[in-house]
């Protein structure tokens, strides 16, 4: 193989990929996976800046981002690690139930049917996404642009949004887990994806958030331990970059959830819209520049 995560054969020499450059996209890969401006377009568009080729060697490079997301899934556990605990107690739970299990139950129900769209699309779609039509940036492109405006027309939702996790219907876990299956494809971002239809739902934003990084564990766990058993499978990893990667992702993944929880008690996604909007543009330039 020309690419792995350990080994980039250019030209005519192989190099080695750094430890610095692993716990780069490591970090990047973390800080990324929960702000709504996408882990899988930064982390390529990283890949690109390093030289590692990803639109060459899709397979390969999907292997490793959803390897590395196994790093984020630690860190949304590790946060959530309470409420995840309580989630599964109440579906084991037998006899009567207070209202605190039964919301628990609910809640937890609603991450298992918010989580069938993306398992249904992403086996569907497995060898596209592994494709190298996947880390073109037109592509990216796309996928920016589409879900800014999904997130544009959140923000721009009349009716209030105060519904709480509590409130939630079958069909709300439903249409939100579709949301999540636009993830699969890099430059959409589950977080933006999924807050956005959230909120649609008039969902609170902050509760939308909480939601949409609860439901991101099945997905991430699943993806990410098939993804690396692949990457086990074609390459020799070496141990100490594969570690840092997921260190990276760890320690910044649960900066990331932390910070955008608290942001979105008393702030929009707007700041978040201006930014995808803007690296959209400077991705058009570079595209017209390449084929001018």
């Amino acid at each position: 193989m020309a690419v792995y995560l350990c080994s980039l054969y250019n030209g005519a020499r192989e190099r080695r990929v750094s430890l610095l450059e692993a716990l780069l996209l490591g970090i990047v890969q973390g800080l990324t996976e929960f702000l709504p401006i996408s882990s899988t377009a930064h982390v390529t568009l990283m890949g690109y800046v390093l030289g590692l080729q990803p639109e060459q060697h899709a397979a390969e490079w999907t292997a490793f981002l959803a390897s590395i997301q196994l790093g984020s899934l630690v860190a949304v556990v590790g946060y959530f690690w309470n409420e995840l605990r309580g989630m599964v107690a109440a579906l084991w739970q037998r006899g009567s139930f207070s209202q605190e299990v039964l919301r628990a139950r609910r809640l937890a129900l609603a991450v298992v049917v918010g989580t069938l769209p993306i398992a249904l699309a992403g086996l569907a779609l497995k060898p596209l996404i592994e494709s190298e039509a996947t880390k073109r940036l037109e592509l990216i492109i796309v996928a920016l642009l589409g879900v800014t405006l999904l997130m544009i027309a959140a923000e721009r939702r009349r009716a209030p949004m105060q519904r709480e996790l509590s409130h939630l219907r079958w069909m709300d876990a439903l249409l939100i887990g579709c949301a999540q299956a636009l993830a699969l494809m890099p430059g959409s971002s589950r977080s933006g994806s999924t807050i956005a239809a959230a909120m649609l739902l008039g969902i609170a934003r902050h509760e939308a958030a909480r939601f949409s990084f609860l439901l991101s564990i099945p997905a991430i766990a699943a993806s990410g331990m098939l993804q690396l058993l692949e990457l086990l499978a074609i390459a020799a990893i070496p141990p100490m970059a594969l570690l840092l990667s997921f260190l990276g992702a760890v320690v910044s993944s649960y900066a990331a959830i932390a910070f955008l929880l608290r942001y979105l008690r008393t702030h929009t996604l707007w700041g978040f819209i201006v930014y995808r909007l803007t690296l959209a543009a400077v991705l058009i330039g570079f595209v017209v520049a390449q084929h001018a």
